[in-house]
Order: structure tokens, then C-alpha cells, then sequence
């Protein structure tokens, strides 16, 4: 039986469907499939579909990583499953994916590997054979057989991304298939937005690096706070996205117990005696590491502590699917990747996104760093984790006081939500 790595792109594929019905178009063919989500934008829609059984969401990898680990598996027809705005958005993430994989290391695989993408985007199914080996010839008929309704399309030159200026030093890099006020996003985080039409040129935006820094956005604008989030790049192999939301659809629909299903049907199968676990406090300044936290058998997470406006409204929207308490701290310069958390959102916008006996802290401008860094030093000791001992409840609440204690200069507004009842 043929094996098909299955990697699945973002959560539109899965609100609509389509993932699902990859799986089992593949499935009734004939082949032995391994499905794995790349990226975490998606695993709130896996979850929230009930595939978490069916689509790995264990690892916080990224696609070209998921590649990799299919690869040393020895899985090597890899079938990229996505749902992009536009057609030519589509083919800038196959191509992106792929020469991440290449840049990484995997060019020595390129020979023993066959990459495909079956593209459920807007207006038309299209199929692109990136990569294709001899021996998968058979392979990829008998798929585009069973895809019948999809178009084949030719893929891209893998050419350089980049152009260099040798007088002045600056790196240039072209992002196309982009929609004006869309966010301009590296490596997770949000350095622009997309100008309006006219200032935009054939639908694309071109960024400008020098001596590994972020200086310019042609056809768009830089969000300069933001830069100082972002490492020493190479503007070459940056992940870079564009979008208005990280979640552009709804799911259609959402299997009923999904949350409880996942925040505690896993943790039971761990083993007996969860009482005897650790319990912790985590400190959270992306969501990068989060499930990972959450999955880890030797512990349990019962409390995640936030800094920064996006990263607790996504945190948040994770956390409520566990019954896993919260304190976010904000200062309300949110970038709006959240369907519901505004550009500068008022605090009440975040009650859809708080777990129960939760608490949001909105701080004055620039300050969420700042206090964040506090509560590290003084209450973590540096660290991003800490064991709580005794009374979990009681714990809890000193951490909170203890964090209102520590911010109580800056506070400018304070969101709880109620605790958990529970009926005998």
C-alpha cells in the first residue's frame, strides 16, 4: 500500500471541509495515509472539527519541518493539502514551503522526494507537481485520477527570492498575491501592512532589509515597535505571510465535546494518578511553544500567563478549548490577526476569548514588555515556568494579586471571567 504524507496548511482547509475530505478520498483509493498539520494557525480548527485524532497537532512544527520529519520516516510523497485566497497565494506557499525545506538541509532529499499540492482555493481546485519522482509516476496518475475535478497547473522556477544591492548594502524581497490593509507577517510576527491599491503595485509589496534589519516596505507600511521583536535576519529564508486574520473562515461545523475531549480524554490516557502530577505556571510570549506545554505528561498546566495583546487573544482562544485559566497582560496595540480583537481592541473584546476564572490586565501604551519582564524576574525567577505547591486555588490567586501587585502603576483596566461551575 502506497504511503501519502498528508500536510495540512492553516485552518480554512479544515473549517471547510476539505481536509477531511482529502483523507478520505485518499483512504478510499487505496493508500495509507499520515496526516500532520504544519504551523499552529490551525490546530484550534482541527480541534475544533474533532480530527485531532486524525491530523497530528502534537508538535509545534512548521511545514518544512513537518516535511523533513515525514522524509526521516522514510515517507516520501508528500501531498500538501491548502486553502489560499487566491490562486497565485497558493503558489507562493508551495514554493515557499519547498525552498524552506531546501534551505534547512533537505536539497540532499530532492532526488528521494515527491512534493505535490492539491490547492482547495477560491474559484477553482488546482493540482501543482512541484517534485516528482520516477518511481511515483504511477503515484501521482492514480492521485490526479481520484482529484479528478482538480486543474493541473505547471509550478514555479524555484529562482532566488532576493535581490542585492551592492552600493547601498539593502536586500529586496518581493511578496506577491497580497490585498491592501492585509498585515505583512515574519516569522509570526507582525512588522506592516499592505498600502491601499494604488500605492501597491501588481498586487505585491517588496521588503527591505540592511545588515539584517527590517527598513522599508515598498507599497506598504512598517509597524516599528514590532521590528524589535524580530531577531538578526537573512531576508532570504524569513517565513513570511500575508493576511487580514489568521483565521479567515468558520467552521462549518464543530464537533460537540471537542473541548472536553481534548482537555481531559488525553491527559486521562497519560495514566492513572493525575493527582500526583506537577502542577505549573507558565509564562507565554508567543504561542509557538504552547501546545507542546500542554501535552507534556511529567505536568499539568493550570494556569498560562500572557504578555501581549495577540498573543493572549490566541492564547486564549487555545485555553478555553482546555479549561486552562489565564492572566493576560495587555497594553491594546493588538494587530487584529484575531476575527473579533480590533487594531487597539477595547478591552471587553477579549471576554469572548477568556478560559473561565480568567483575567485580562490592560495596561498604559508600551508597557506589556515591561511589566512582562517584571513578572519573569520577580515572580519566575527568571524563567518561564514555575511549579505551584499546596492549594492549587489559593495558588492561583496569589499569582494573580501578586502580578496586579507588581503592574498597579500602570493598570488602566482590569477583565475577569467567572469560574467554572460544576453541578453534583
Amino acid at each position: 500500500m502506497t504511503s501519502i504524507g498528508l500536510l495540512i496548511h492553516g485552518p480554512e482547509v479544515i473549517d471547510e471541509g476539505e481536509a477531511e475530505e482529502a483523507i478520505e478520498t485518499l483512504k478510499e483509493a487505496g493508500f495509507e495515509v499520515e496526516a500532520a498539520l504544519g504551523g499552529i494557525t490551525g490546530k484550534t480548527a482541527v480541534i475544533d472539527a474533532g480530527m485531532q485524532h486524525v491530523v497530528d497537532i502534537s508538535r509545534d512544527m512548521r511545514p518544512s519541518e513537518v516535511m523533513e520529519d515525514f522524509v526521516v520516516r522514510d515517507v516520501n510523497f508528500i501531498l500538501l493539502v491548502n486553502h489560499a485566497k487566491t490562486e497565485e497565494s497558493g503558489f507562493m506557499l508551495g514554493e515557499g514551503i519547498l525552498r524552506r525545506f531546501f534551505d534547512r538541509g533537505g536539497s540532499a532529499a530532492e532526488e528521494n522526494i515527491s512534493f505535490v499540492q492539491l490547492e482547495y482555493g477560491s474559484g477553482s481546485r488546482i493540482i501543482i507537481r512541484w517534485l516528482l519522482r520516477h518511481d511515483d509516476v504511477r503515484v501521482y496518475k492514480r492521485l490526479t485520477g481520484v482529484f479528478s475535478e482538480f486543474d493541473e497547473r505547471q509550478p514555479y522556477k524555484l529562482e532566488s527570492r532576493c535581490k542585492k544591492d551592492a552600493r547601498s548594502n539593502q536586500v529586496y524581497r518581493e511578496i506577491k498575491g497580497v490585498h491592501p490593509g492585509e498585515k505583512i507577517v515574519v516569522d509570526g510576527v507582525v512588522i506592516g501592512t499592505v498600502s491601499s491599491l494604488h500605492e501597491t503595485k501588481d498586487n505585491s509589496v517588496t521588503l527591505v532589509a540592511k545588515e539584517g534589519k527590517l527598513v522599508d516596505i515598498v507599497g506598504g507600511r512598517l509597524i516599528k515597535h514590532n521590528l524589535e521583536k524580530l531577531p538578526p535576519l537573512e531576508l532570504e529564508k524569513v517565513l513570511v505571510k500575508t493576511a487580514s486574520v489568521i483565521r479567515r473562515t468558520n467552521p462549518k461545523r464543530i464537533v460537540e465535546g471537542a473541548e472536553i475531549e481534548i482537555g481531559t480524554d488525553e491527559r486521562k490516557s497519560q495514566g492513572k494518578g493525575r493527582e500526583k502530577k506537577k502542577k505549573r505556571a507558565c509564562l507565554f510570549y508567543s504561542v509557538d511553544n504552547l501546545f507542546p506545554k500542554l501535552k507534556d505528561a511529567g505536568a499539568d498546566v493550570v494556569v498560562a500567563v500572557t504578555i501581549g495583546d495577540d498573543t493572549t487573544s490566541i492564547a486564549g482562544d487555545i485555553l478555553r478549548r482546555f479549561g486552562i485559566r489565564m492572566i493576560g497582560i495587555t497594553d491594546g496595540d493588538a494587530d487584529g490577526l484575531i476575527a473579533g480583537i480590533g487594531q487597539g481592541a477595547a478591552l471587553e473584546q477579549y471576554g469572548r476569548f477568556l478560559p473561565p476564572d480568567s483575567l485580562i490586565i490592560r495596561l498604559k501604551p508600551e508597557r506589556d514588555d515591561i511589566i512582562g519582564e517584571k513578572v519573569k524576574e520577580e515572580i519566575f525567577g527568571g524563567a518561564e515556568e514555575i511549579e505551584l505547591d499546596g492549594d492549587i486555588e489559593q495558588q492561583i490567586k496569589a499569582l494573580k494579586h501578586r502580578i496586579l501587585h507588581l503592574a498597579e502603576q500602570d493598570i488602566i483596566g482590569e477583565l475577569s471571567s467567572p469560574p467554572i461551575t460544576t453541578t453534583i
